[in-house]
């Protein structure tokens, strides 16, 4: 008697409503009749799951606050924790430039202005553009915060030495900046004796929390370090009869450069106030020295790409042209009206 042959093998077990589809299958996934299932899980794997995710991130964010926690007792209140040689900044800062460049050329260090302007009206309320006007309604602005004096005080007959801790800020008073602090200054050719702009430059200093300058020490300025001061400023020094001033010293930066372009200080005596330092947070006006760039005489360098450079010198300072320590380097373009 033959057997019947059975195929080698085994044969799939198919799971139960393995065949339902369309709106039965959804109606299964939302409950489950034979199980007690809702949303693809029993009520008791419902009950561990949530349970288990409730106490992992509870102990995450247990963790997450306690690193935070720790980490803000590390730092002061009021300060940075690390502050002049011990911080990235260092202590020798660099120039700033007022008024700024407008935000599409942020990155350019260029003031490619129109010689003979006489435009006032600006390109818009911020001075977003790069008309002449536009330059000096962005100064006006950068000058519009010293006129909050709040917290501040009155240093006019204080002693030149810097603050010391617990005193309160100095207010910087603009009218030392002369033309320079007023609207538009010298960008747009509004007198009757002049046929080109001369615009005025804001500088300043980089703030670094703490930073006390020392002055220079007039019987070192024949030491190799002075070489680049100039002349007028080495006098300047020796002839004053208050030392305690940080100075600003500025010049073209080749011999064409220097003779198209004459450059006028306000104050005049090219110095900062040391009772203007240190920064040390709170209201703070930044003390600021002015320069002019007058023309030299005819004709006018129309079109011309003056090279600038502005020097700070104080006890110990570095200039350094590749990292911006202790000077800022920037350009003047007058080009003619058509």
């Amino acid at each position: 008697m033959n057997e019947e042959k059975k195929p080698l093998g085994g044969t799939a077990i198919k799971p139960v409503g393995w065949d339902r589809s369309g709106l039965e299958k959804f109606q299964y996934f939302l409950y489950d009749p034979d199980t007690g299932a809702f949303l693809s899980r029993t009520p008791s794997s419902w009950v561990k799951i949530i349970l288990f995710y409730s106490i992992y991130y509870s102990l995450l964010t247990i963790f997450w606050v306690s690193c935070l926690q720790i980490f803000f007792m590390t730092l002061p209140n009021d300060t940075p924790k690390w502050t002049l040689d011990e911080s990235i900044i260092g202590s020798n800062p660099g120039l700033g430039l007022r008024p700024r460049m407008q935000d599409s050329r942020i990155d350019s260090s260029m003031y490619a202005l129109a010689a003979g302007s006489k435009d006032t009206v600006p390109t818009n309320p911020e001075g977003e553009g790069s008309k002449n006007i536009d330059y000096a309604v962005r100064m006006k602005h950068f000058l519009g915060v010293y006129q909050n004096q709040t917290g501040l005080d009155n240093c006019s007959s204080d002693a030149n030495q810097v603050r010391v801790e617990g005193e309160r800020n100095c207010i910087f008073d603009i009218s030392v900046l002369a033309e320079c602090g007023e609207y538009p200054y010298g960008y747009l050719v509004n007198q009757p004796e002049t046929n080109v702009a001369e615009p005025c430059i804001l500088l300043k200093f980089n703030k670094i929390w703490n930073w006390s300058p020392k002055p220079v020490d007039e019987s070192k300025l024949d030491n190799p370090e002075y070489d680049t001061m100039s002349e007028n400023l080495k006098t300047r020094i020796l002839k004053s009869m208050d030392k305690n001033y940080v100075w600003v010293d500025c010049a073209g930066r080749n011999p064409a450069d220097r003779e198209s372009v004459r450059i006028e200080y306000f104050p005049p005596n090219q110095g900062i106030h040391l009772k203007y330092f240190p920064y040390r947070g709170n209201t703070y006006h930044t003390p600021l020295v002015a320069i002019k760039l007058r023309q030299v005489g005819e004709p006018v360098y129309y079109g011309q790409l003056i090279h600038l450079e502005c020097r700070a010198w104080f006890d110990g300072v570095i200039h350094d042209t590749k990292d911006k320590l202790g000077l800022v380097q920037f350009e003047l373009q007058l080009q003619p009206m058509n």
